[in-house]
């Protein structure tokens, strides 16, 4: 009696713990672009960089061009840059500047707005998914990344409005999905 309640006590546990560390991974799985991706690549390989900014009418604006720098690099070609908006308030822009290439430099600005009297604020938050690929199943394959990016949507880059830096500075991105996202 006793070792058939510790036998499912055990189950229950190791059910409890498979979920906990399986579930996340099978969450990921279930986004549309690296399910996408997966059929056209052999591995696809995820990166992020978190933004988050808000600006009130006495702070200053926030106006940054950055390029990402994975470390270690990663073994694939850089497929597609993807921009998942969270929160965005006020005056604000983000992608990649209008008419220039779309490679690894990309921009966003968080703007003042307001007087002294109203006090309104601007925020931006947000996720920057990279996704990297290896092993091209078809000849095709590339046709995608690029059809990925071109897309005239936000989440490809196309949201860029306002002020953009010249000045260039280098971040790192983080291995990974981020901690909250939910396909």
């Amino acid at each position: 009696m006793k070792s058939e309640f510790l036998l499912k006590c055990l189950c229950a546990a190791a059910i409890a713990v498979g979920a906990c560390f399986v579930g996340p991974a099978a969450a990921q799985a279930a986004d549309p672009d690296e399910s996408e991706l997966l059929e056209h690549f052999e591995k696809v390989d995820v990166w992020h960089a978190p933004v988050d900014y808000s600006v009130r009418y006495n702070n200053q604006d926030v106006i940054v061009t950055r390029e990402m720098v994975a470390q270690p690099a990663p073994q694939g070609e850089l497929c597609y840059i993807r921009f998942d908006l969270i929160k965005g308030e006020g005056d604000y822009g983000y992608g990649f500047k209008p008419g220039a290439p779309r490679d690894a430099h990309w921009g966003f600005n968080v703007l003042k707005r307001g007087t002294v009297v109203d006090q309104l604020a601007s925020q931006l938050k947000m996720h920057v998914i990279y996704f990297y690929t290896q092993g091209p199943k078809t000849e095709a394959a590339k046709a995608v990344c690029a059809r990925k990016q071109a897309a005239p949507t936000p989440a490809a880059g196309n949201a860029h409005k306002g002020p953009w830096a010249d000045l260039v500075t280098k971040a790192r991105l983080i291995h990974g999905w981020p901690a909250a996202h939910s396909p």
